[in-house]
């Protein structure tokens, strides 16, 4: 009885045996590539920055600056002239992947806190910077820009501030 069940233990070893290697000659490799092509990486050049002109020193007040240029005071604050305009990004990239464009990171510089930034996208009305699925960039597209501070009233005659913030572009 013990030789028997050897005998048929050994004889499915076998087969199995026999089946593992069969399956190594029937088998063959071939190496595959895949392609993938990448889009455009997009680019953003500041064309103009942003400029409100002479303001009134030791005056705190709000300013204005919009994505044209044009420059309101508000709270106080006194106008006194000279050249302004609203900055201006060429945004450049896909021709067939769109944008969303946000404004962040607002960094306050003596005593001048922006915020409310508008954006007016490839001739688009001026918008609170918060833009989403516009157009493709294609070989270049212009982004206005304006934007409103806050001034303390603690600037000196012959002073300037330079508050920052950062314009966002991602493919959507």
């Amino acid at each position: 009885m013990i030789y028997t069940i050897f005998y048929k233990g050994f004889f499915v070893f076998f087969l199995l045996l026999l089946s593992l290697n069969a399956e190594q000659v029937l088998a063959a490799t071939q190496t595959m590539s895949a392609h993938i092509a990448f889009d455009t990486v997009l680019s953003i050049t500041n064309t103009s920055g942003i400029d409100f002109g002479s303001v009134k020193a030791n005056q705190a007040g709000t300013y204005t600056v919009s994505s044209t240029g044009v420059v309101t005071a508000t709270n106080s604050g006194v106008v006194l002239g000279g050249a302004s305009k609203g900055g201006s990004l060429t945004i450049a990239g896909s021709t067939t992947q769109t944008i969303d464009i946000t404004a962040n990171n607002y960094v306050s510089n003596n005593g001048v806190t922006p915020s409310g930034v508008t954006c007016a996208y490839n001739g688009g009305a001026a918008a609170p910077c918060n833009l989403t699925s516009q157009a493709a960039p294609a070989a270049g597209k212009i982004l206005l820009i304006g934007i409103t501070v806050d001034v303390d009233g603690n600037q000196t005659v012959n002073t300037t501030a330079s508050p920052t913030f950062d314009i966002v572009v991602t493919y959507h």
